[in-house]
């Protein structure tokens, strides 16, 4: 399958925009890893700290869980579709569960395009699949980001 058929989006910025890091200044931005094996995600966490985000992985749902309940939970998620005690669609039902925004980036070996359809209709803030390019990555970063700020507080909800 040709790279322009998962390319719908064009970045015009090789790197995360001033103007969402300037938002919200006294935060870092840290992007939790759901993946249970070496592979996409271990790529994708080297273009995200080369963007000046902060990283951290787990391998299970459970973990995911304990990591969004620290004290300083991650702004961004990136899961695997797959993992070996649940699925993307748990993920994304534990960040709903956070009084924090977060963000959840679905992340897919290869296209897929009814799982990107479900994703996005479930509440999943983008769906990616590898070659995991800069711009490519700081535009659903900064997307995801700006759902994130803009969406009120679940708890106050």
């Amino acid at each position: 399958m040709s790279n322009s058929v998962y390319n719908v989006r064009k970045p015009s910025y090789p790197r995360i925009s001033s103007s969402i890091r300037g938002a919200l200044p006294q935060f870092k931005i840290r992007a939790l890893l759901v993946h249970q094996e070496e592979g996409p995600l271990t790529e994708l966490k080297f273009v995200l700290e080369g963007q000046g985000i902060e990283t951290s992985r787990v391998r299970t749902c459970a973990e995911a869980e304990a990591a969004l309940t620290r004290p300083e939970p991650p702004l961004l998620i990136f899961t695997d579709a797959v993992l070996a005690d649940g699925t993307w669609a748990d993920v994304l039902k534990l960040a709903e569960k956070e009084p924090l925004a977060q963000s959840v980036i679905v992340v897919s070996r290869h296209v897929d395009i009814p799982l990107y359809l479900d994703a996005l209709e479930s509440g999943a803030s983008d769906f990616i699949v590898p070659p995991f390019r800069v711009a490519e990555v700081a535009y659903v970063v900064e997307g995801a980001l700006r759902r994130s700020w803009v969406a009120p507080a679940r708890a106050s909800a």
